[in-house]
């Protein structure tokens, strides 16, 4: 334990005032790890934690103070008492122990606090396997210049665009004005060059190394997490891959709260800045785990929503979130990958994917060129669910597709219990033997609850009478029991784990906006469920998802809960193809083009299904 020194005072005077800025220090201890920062009196516990770098705490709300998850334990020193808000979400007996909610708990003295130990997110890397014949849209070539000389006095870029025109097809127009310094550079070490071109330009020039590889990395950018795979262009072997969560998300679990976000000039040079680097970090490790030096690294192709994409690309996001919510740009950019702050040298490209709007971004486009939609017989459905619920209908004479705003309920926020897919989730409840069991990521005990286990428990409570059709919970067997703020139902009582009456209300809102999106489609489409052939579903908790449960609950037609296939993270493998390949890139734009977005806040048949999807299915 450490000692209170006296306070450090900043002292600044004006003619007529003087300030005093009263700077206290915060001990933060995590595991075994013990970090020190300070903090001026009054400042949230949440933005002195932002100093130590990626969310130490999670906050899927953002720091509002609604979601009620940043929780840690004062063990010494002063913070701001209790206000209204936090007495309301921390019981009588957590705040006795020290609990707070660091979004909402202010400094007050020097003060030493304990936070949760973080579990290792279970982050889906893998997805639909297909074979990629390598032709890249970045690519290098090796070449030998022919010497100057006075009678020969020609530029050096005009004899290495001569060099190349018989080697690379097409074959490029220019060097780019970054590369300038390095081909005049490698030029006078040797003629031996080795050239980076992309799409009809040189990029980046070096001298030619015998052992250089073409290297390039595949990025799935989520709201939630960051998948990259480190990939051989020649080769198309598969290196490395590397996942984290997206250190944006103490800004809150959704775009939406990412947008409002960005608003400021400094939220929004923090959220452009924090991602960057954040591939950048992960590029570095990829390459360091490859043996692999920096200028192997040629190409990003990146797969991310509309705004993820934005706030990389730094344009501003607002628009997206307003009336009648226009992005940007959603076509298919290349871009220098240093000038994005991804690469330290200018002979790397990065790849940004098309999207097809403002809630249908490029993870979606690029999932459904990794499964082939554009070209599939008959009709399937491409499920995407998360914050957004992200549908396709469609296959080869075209594709309609949706965003709904299914709120966090299926990523663990805004549940009580709620838990990301970190080890420890219940990802999966059953009824057995008269009673509920369940199971948990990595087998562990339980932590919380994911998507997937909420909606395993929902069908389980609805068939065994502890919720009925409306959603409220009722107490057939002496399970449900009051506690404070309402009814709750234990799945494992020695944890402390369990779903509340909100929670359930919370999932009927979540369910009756993707299953509203479902039956909209379909009526665009002028079609039934029954005609759908196939339903794909993607992502983290789609590939955890039990389809039987979601049929159950009415998050998905009954009928198709025989025709589910899953896919995995489709984005990552869409992402993975168009680094490898200009054919992959080209199915992207073609899923694009076949696309037809439905603007769900326009249509009443919409806001018809949503408030009849709101009750659950009678049972079987």
């Amino acid at each position: 334990m450490w000692d209170l020194a006296p306070f450090p005072i900043a002292l600044s005077a004006s003619p007529h005032d003087i300030f005093w800025n009263v700077t206290h220090r915060l001990i933060v201890r995590e595991g075994r790890r013990t970090y020190e920062v300070e903090a001026e009196d009054g400042d949230q516990l949440l933005g002195a934690l932002a100093g130590l770098g990626p969310a130490r705490v999670d906050s899927p709300c953002g720091g509002k103070g609604l979601c009620g998850k940043c929780r840690l334990k004062l063990v010494s020193g002063r913070l701001s008492p209790p206000g209204g808000r936090e007495s309301r979400m921390l019981s009588a007996a957590e705040l006795e122990a020290g609990i707070r909610l660091a979004c909402l708990a202010g400094m007050a003295g020097d003060a030493e606090i304990e936070l949760p130990e973080r579990g290792e997110a279970s982050i889906l890397s893998a997805g639909p396997e297909s074979l990629v014949e390598p032709d890249p849209l970045v690519r290098t070539v090796q070449h030998a210049l022919r010497a100057p000389s006075l009678e020969d006095q020609a530029d050096d870029e005009s004899r290495l665009l001569e060099a190349l025109a018989g080697s690379i097809d097409p074959a490029p127009r220019r060097v780019a004005l970054a590369a300038l310094p390095e081909l005049a550079q490698s030029l006078r070490e040797g003629p031996a060059l080795r050239a980076v071109v992309a799409d009809g330009e040189v990029i980046g020039v070096s001298s030619d190394r015998e052992a250089s590889r073409a290297l390039g990395i595949g990025v799935d950018l989520g709201t939630t997490t960051v998948v990259a795979y480190l990939l051989d262009l020649s080769s198309g072997d598969r290196l490395g891959s590397l996942s984290e969560l997206n250190v944006q998300r103490r800004f809150g679990a959704d775009v939406i709260s990412r947008i409002e976000a960005a608003a400021s000039a400094e939220g929004f040079a923090e959220l452009r800045q924090g991602i960057r680097s954040q591939i950048a970090g992960m590029a570095s490790a990829l390459l360091a785990g490859a043996g692999a030096p920096a200028e192997d690294l040629i190409a990003f192709a990146i797969a991310g929503n509309t705004t993820m994409l934005h706030l990389l690309a730094g344009a501003p996001p607002g628009a997206i979130a307003r009336s009648p919510f226009v992005p940007a740009f959603l076509s298919r950019r290349l871009e220098s990958a240093a000038a994005l702050g991804l690469a330290s040298h200018p002979g790397c490209a990065a790849i940004l994917l098309p999207g097809i709007s403002a809630y249908v971004g490029a993870d979606i486009v690029a999932g459904m060129a990794a499964i082939g939609l554009e070209d599939a017989e008959g009709n399937s459905l491409f499920l995407d669910l998360g914050t957004n619920g992200e549908i396709a209908l469609g296959g080869k004479g075209g594709i309609l597709c949706c965003a709904t705003a299914a709120g966090p309920a299926f990523e663990g926020a805004g549940i009580e219990k709620g838990s990301g897919g970190v080890a420890g989730a219940i990802d999966s409840v059953w009824l057995e033997g008269g009673g509920l069991r369940y199971g948990t990521l990595g087998d562990i005990e339980p932590t919380g609850i994911c998507g997937s286990g909420l909606v395993d428990a929902l069908a389980a409570f609805l068939d065994c009478g502890i919720v009925d059709v409306t959603g409220r919970m009722i107490d057939p067997d002496g399970i449900v029991e009051e506690g404070i703020g309402g009814r709750r139902a234990y799945l494992d009582r020695r944890s402390g784990i369990y779903l509340s009456q909100a929670d359930v209300r919370a999932a009927q809102l979540a369910k009756a906006a993707i299953a509203a999106g479902i039956d909209t489609l379909l009526e665009a489409a002028g079609c039934a469920s029954s005609d759908v052939d196939r339903l794909y579903l993607a992502g983290g908790f789609g590939s955890l998802l039990n389809a039987r449960s979601a049929a159950r609950i009415g998050l998905i037609p009954a009928e198709l809960a025989d025709r589910a296939i899953v896919v995995g993270n489709a984005s990552g493998s869409g992402a993975v193809a168009a680094c490898l390949s200009r054919r992959a890139l080209e199915d992207c734009d073609r899923v694009r083009a076949a696309s037809s977005y439905v603007e769900l806040s326009s249509r009443p048949d919409f806001n018809e299904a949503y408030v009849e999807r709101m009750m659950f299915p009678e049972g079987a």
